[in-house]
């Protein structure tokens, strides 16, 4: 279970890029399915078993996508503004380590703020991704990004 869940944790799933999870989710299941559909919104629908008029039948249901970003500008100096897909907070994104769905990472920076004391808004942070200019950074306007946060086991009692 421990491994499955690592699985898990470790693919990318932003809105509208939940394929990888999905895919992941069948090939788990695998052979135990007597039915894969994927509807138009992107659901995976799995049947184990044949229907029966007196048999149980249990439903599991569970997000396959994640909160993330969508880059919405590269500035001159390669830093990507972004907006946020999901409730993502602003005071909680500066210094957080994102990977864009082609594979880039990125922390997560920000505009010098008025005073010590004031929180950054959306619009005042950027992701730094190495680039130093607008032409050689790797990501586009439209890439979509999870927030990248590695499995982490802390023994027996604990996996996140």
């Amino acid at each position: 279970m421990k491994a499955l869940i690592q699985k898990l944790v470790e693919s990318i799933g932003p809105s509208g890029y939940e394929s990888t999870v999905r895919e992941l989710v069948k090939s788990e299941i695998g052979n135990a399915a007597s039915d894969f559909q994927v509807d138009a919104l992107g659901n995976l629908i799995v049947r184990i078993g044949k229907k029966s008029a007196n048999g149980l039948r249990v439903m599991l249901s569970a997000h396959m996508d994640e909160i993330g970003v969508i880059a919405t500008h590269i500035d001159e100096n390669g830093f990507v503004r972004f907006t946020t897909v999901g409730g993502v907070s602003p005071r909680t994104c500066y210094g957080g380590r994102v990977i864009f769905v082609k594979g880039t990472r990125g922390v997560i920076g920000g505009d010098r703020p008025e005073s010590t004391t004031a929180m950054h808004s959306i619009d005042q942070l950027f992701i730094d991704v190495g680039a130093t200019s607008r032409e050689n950074c790797p990501v586009k306007v439209g890439d979509f990004a999870a927030f990248d946060r590695p499995f982490l086991d802390l023994g027996d009692r604990l996996v996140a």
